[in-house]
């Protein structure tokens, strides 16, 4: 009997209500890498998963290895898969891949711009790239230094178009795990993007130092 109960309990969710519109592509997205707060579009899906928390968090963890976990704080909390490093357990190799070393150098650098130094009305995605080009040229060289890796191409090659480009495709890249929001040249952090901080927070306060080591 003991058995059974548990068995139910890792399937509690199904008997929400909004399960069979909603679970399916909650499922995908979180396997995809997808980050749920409560914001714009995201508020009916993140509220299923609060409520059924407990019980989705036994079905990951039984059934794939992965842990459901909720990141920052209410009001502003978020759920996500945590993978534990490269580690997806049972997730096929098919979602997401691992964020390039660029994007990441890249989100350090807006959270850098806008929760470090303070710049918090900027909201253009064009200001920000004209930004990081002449206010912050001295990261340009460990940019450039992992873009030719990913590249499979050397520093000399690229230019300021290609670092416009990056920023472009890692904006893309955050809006599609939940990170900020994107709409045309309007761009903004969501609170999930703190994830950044919390896995890489020892590198993001000494950002000068990280980029210097790229060089």
């Amino acid at each position: 009997m003991e058995n059974v109960n548990n068995q139910s309990a890792l399937s509690d969710f199904f008997k929400d209500d909004n399960a069979k519109e909603l679970f399916a592509e909650i499922d995908y997205l979180l396997k995809d890498g997808m980050h749920f707060q409560k914001q714009g579009t995201q508020i009916r899906q993140f509220n299923f998963i609060d409520k059924n928390a407990d019980s989705l968090k036994r079905y990951y963890s039984h059934f794939f290895e992965v842990e459901l976990t909720e990141g920052g704080e209410k009001p502003n909390s978020y759920y996500y898969l945590d993978f534990h490093g490269n580690n997806r357990g049972n997730i096929s190799s098919k979602h997401r891949e691992i964020l390039k070393s660029e994007f990441v150098i890249i989100g350090f650098i807006i959270y850098k711009i806008i929760f470090i130094d303070r710049d918090i009305e900027l909201d253009s995605v064009q200001k920000l790239k004209e930004k990081i080009r002449i206010e912050y040229d001295d990261y340009k060289p460990g940019i450039y230094k992992l873009i030719a890796k990913s590249k499979n191409t050397t520093p000399g090659n690229l230019n300021d178009n290609t670092i416009d480009s990056t920023i472009q495709s890692a904006l893309q890249e955050f809006r599609k795990i939940g990170w900020i929001s994107l709409n045309d040249d309007e761009f903004s952090p969501l609170p999930a993007f703190d994830r950044l901080l919390s896995i890489y927070e020892e590198y993001i306060l000494n950002i000068d130092e990280t980029l210097n080591e790229l060089k």
